[in-house]
């Protein structure tokens, strides 16, 4: 499956990020730095894709990229 881009929206709160996704409504990550907050977000994601009989996919988020304040940030998802 290609590459697709999220639009992953990024906040710092109390020393902690917290993160959705436009593309994946009920995904909420978070994590003490952003090594932490992508693997929360891939774990989120791939429960989100899970099939009804409890296959999960096996995909990664590439590094997370901050954007200009007030913009979300990316990330390429890439199904394995």
């Amino acid at each position: 499956m290609p590459e697709r881009r999220l639009h992953v929206r990024i906040r710092e709160e109390d020393g902690a990020f917290w993160a959705t996704v436009d593309e994946y409504p009920g995904v909420l990550a978070t994590g003490d730095d952003l090594g932490e907050l992508r693997a929360s977000l891939e774990e989120g994601i791939r429960l989100i894709k899970a099939e009804p009989g409890g296959d999960v996919p096996d995909l990664r988020l590439s590094e997370l990229k901050l954007e200009p304040s007030g913009t979300p940030a990316s990330a390429e998802l890439v199904l394995a």
